[in-house]
């Protein structure tokens, strides 16, 4: 069985006809079936979906309105409109013969071609959209039949579904939980890595002065006990005693800065645990804290604003909020250059905290912007980006700080974070 939407008979005994019936009829791309006497419209009308029949009214043996009148009698082709196409004039007595026939149209040769075009245009689509009708019923019954079959199943389907949907949200829910802790341990192993390289360079300068001023003591030593001393060595020790006394002091109270940040901030991030701190105070700590990894580096950071803002939250979360904040902007914002500025704002309104962080980077489209935020989302597969760290920043704020964060940004125009935080977390 045919099942083409675009189907349409031609009945008529003159070829020419035929050509002249497809040439009119060309730009509507209609699937053509000809035949050239009543007999042969019989023989084929059952064997396909036609949306129309174009009947020539004078045909030798059997005419149009025969031939029409046994087609509407027939149950696989009563369906079927049909227009007849007839040479002689429209009188009420040949039109009721017609319409008796089963005719739903009359056209009168020579035929107006967009006429013509426009009647079969309009039963191609009436047919078009009842096939879609039909088929929307079939849906329908087939929908209705189905929900009359599992009508008794309902609630142990909604039971196991609701169980299963629970499972995944738990699922779902450890499984963030152990991002946002393996993202704890690899801002801790950050952490260690970068202070160990920065405490190199004071230790290192240290160790140099220690050594210089050894070997110096030992040449004074040696003076004195041989009886030459005199007030120039003596003067000369001494300078350079103080040289390298200062250059170790300065550089061991380097060293113990970095080590107090250090305690401060892995302390933090490895605890769940509330404290009150002052806000500014401890962003820049973090930022300290960071500073091997921006060392290479031609960014400045800058943090204005309230200085005096005490809050009393989750120390650890603020740190890896900066801290991924920072690695975002260096990996995207700033790309090869790894240079520009990145300025944090903190101020306190109604009650709450506003922390802004604005780089001056490369920004990013709007597509890319409404997807930050979502787990696994990156632009940098290749460069090392696991699609996490925004994520996570996102999840700590609006769940484990009870805040909100927004984000805006246009390509070369850098990128803004908002973010708002309660003063306190009781």
């Amino acid at each position: 069985m045919n099942t083409s939407l675009r189907e349409i008979l031609i009945v008529d005994d003159e070829p020419n006809n035929h050509r002249v019936y497809e040439r009119t009829l060309e730009s509507l791309e209609l699937d053509f079936v000809k035949v050239f006497s009543g007999q042969q419209a019989l023989s084929v009308a059952h064997k396909h979906n036609f949306f129309l029949i174009l009947m020539d009214v004078q045909m030798p043996e059997m005419d149009g309105f025969e031939t029409a009148s046994l087609l509407l009698n027939h149950p696989k082709t009563s369906h079927i409109p049909i227009i007849f196409i007839t040479a002689f004039d429209r009188d009420e007595s040949f039109e009721f013969k017609g319409y008796a026939s089963g005719a739903v149209d009359y056209l009168v040769k020579p035929i107006n071609g967009e006429i013509l075009k426009s009647k079969v245009n309009v039963f191609l689509e009436l047919f078009q959209d009842k096939a879609k009708l039909e088929q929307a019923c079939k849906v329908r019954q087939a929908a209705e039949t189905e929900l009359r079959l599992n009508k008794s199943n309902l609630e142990r389907i909604v039971k196991e579904r609701t169980h299963e949907l629970q499972k995944s949200l738990t699922e779902l829910m450890d499984a963030q939980n152990k991002l946002v802790e393996t993202e704890k341990m690899a801002s801790l192993g950050r952490l260690v890595a970068g202070i160990a390289h920065e405490l190199n360079t004071p230790l290192g300068i240290c160790v140099t002065a220690a050594s210089y001023l050894n070997d110096d003591s030992q040449k004074m030593q040696a003076t004195v006990n041989n009886g030459n001393t005199r007030k120039a060595h003596l003067d000369e020790f001494l300078s350079t005693t103080c040289q390298a006394s200062s250059l170790i002091l300065t550089n061991l109270e380097r060293a113990a800065e970095l080590i107090s940040n250090f305690k401060l901030i892995a302390v933090d991030i490895s605890s769940d645990k509330n404290r009150e701190f002052n806000l500014f105070d401890y962003i820049e700590s973090t930022i300290s804290s960071l500073r091997p990894a921006l060392k290479h580096t031609e960014i400045n950071i800058k943090i204005i604003g309230d200085s005096k803002i005490i809050i009393d939250t989750c120390p650890g979360s603020i740190s890896q909020i900066i801290t991924n904040l920072l690695m975002n902007s260096l990996l995207h914002a700033f790309e090869e250059s790894l240079t520009g500025n990145i300025t944090i704002e903190l101020s306190l309104k109604d009650n709450q905290i506003h922390l802004q962080y604005q780089d001056d980077g490369l920004g990013m489209s709007e597509e890319v912007r409404v997807l930050i935020f979502e787990p696994f989302f990156t632009t940098k597969h290749l460069a090392g980006g696991s699609g996490l760290g925004l994520s996570i920043v996102y999840n700590l704020v609006m769940h484990k700080l009870r805040g909100d964060i927004k984000c805006y940004s246009k390509p070369n125009q850098g990128t803004r974070f908002e973010i708002m935080l309660p003063i306190t977390i009781s």
